[in-house]
Parts: C-alpha cells; structure tokens; sequence
C-alpha cells in the first residue's frame, strides 16, 4: 500500500472514531489528529533511510496511541542517515522514529537467534516509545 493510500486510510480512521475520544478535551483531540495527519508528511523521509511502512494500527483509548508496522526494505548506510537527519533536523518525530528503527536494527543485528529472521519492526509512538522487532522462523 503506497504511503498516500496509509495516509488517507488513517485520515478517514481518525475521522470515524472521533465519539471514542469523546473523554479527551477538544485540544488534546486536535493534537492527535494533527499529529497523526503529520506522518504522512514524514514517511517518504523515513523510506529514503531504509524502512518502509508496512501498516498502522490505532489506539481509540484514553490516552490514544499509534503503532506503526515497518520493514527494513535496504540497507542505508550511518552517514546517509545522518544525512538525512541533519536535514531534517526540525522534524522531531521523524528523528525520534528513525532513531528507534536504527537502534532497533542494530540491536537486531547483534542477535545471535538460530533459524530465526527479521520480519517486523513496530513502534508505538507512546510516552515512551515502545519497539517491538518480529522474528519468524526461516524455512527449512
């Protein structure tokens, strides 16, 4: 699913479930919803670092949260991601993924898991973010 179909797709999600955040105060509403319009601003930025938007799931709750599904789709290297960061440096969202998609592949790496391969890393834009990296077993 290309990033604009995600994004309208999420618009319309936000837009169905506004009587679930009926508990929220009238900002605090608009804050989400901004700030989950806003990715759709940021994911191309995201995909030139390597990772691609796979899904996203919401959280009508109080408070509401965002889990975002990617996959590492090339290899980028340190200082293109930099690159990219550096240019960007006024999009705090876009960095504060990147850097927990990086970290969670490096940590990936690191991993020593027999018959095991990387199928999923998922951030939920929590306070904190939370990453959870999916292993499946590789085929015999």
């Amino acid at each position: 699913m290309d990033v604009s179909k995600l994004t309208e797709n999420v618009k319309g999600k936000i837009a169905g479930a506004s009587e679930l955040l009926g508990g929220l105060k009238d900002d605090a509403k608009e804050k989400f919803i901004n700030y989950v319009n806003g990715l759709g601003d940021i994911l191309p930025v995201v995909a030139e670092t390597g990772y691609r938007l796979k899904g996203i799931d919401m959280e009508m709750s109080i408070p509401p949260g965002v889990d975002m599904h990617f996959e590492k789709f090339k290899n980028v290297s340190k200082e293109n991601i930099d690159k990219i960061l550096e240019a960007n440096k006024d999009k705090d969202l876009l960095r504060s993924l990147v850097k927990a998609l990086v970290a969670a592949d490096e940590f990936h790496n690191r991993l020593k898991i027999g018959g095991l391969k990387l199928t999923d890393l998922s951030v939920n834009l929590s306070i904190p973010p939370k990453v959870t990296i999916k292993f499946v077993k590789e085929k015999d």
